[in-house]
């Protein structure tokens, strides 16, 4: 997956459980234009349907996020400029 771009991942996602934009559509009480602005980068879901769409892709939020490619160097940069 792509570090942090959501919607290459989403579609990557789709297409590798190959289920169709409608058919997440369907799952999650939206419409397959919600679902294809996602795809294309127009906008992203919020929070709740980020977490339902990650329970039926099987996937967790940080792999459709892109985080779990981040390189530990920039973890740990970004860590220290934000004082976690």
């Amino acid at each position: 997956m792509k570090i942090l771009n959501f919607s290459e991942n989403l579609r990557t996602a789709l297409a590798v459980h190959k289920i169709t934009q409608q058919e997440l559509a369907n799952y999650l009480g939206t419409t397959q234009q919600t679902v294809s602005r996602w795809v294309n980068g127009e906008c992203e879901p919020d929070l709740t349907l980020l977490l339902e769409i990650c329970l039926y892709l099987d996937e967790t939020p940080n792999e459709l996020l892109g985080f779990d490619d981040l390189p530990s160097e920039v973890i740990s940069e970004y860590q220290k400029t934000n004082k976690f």
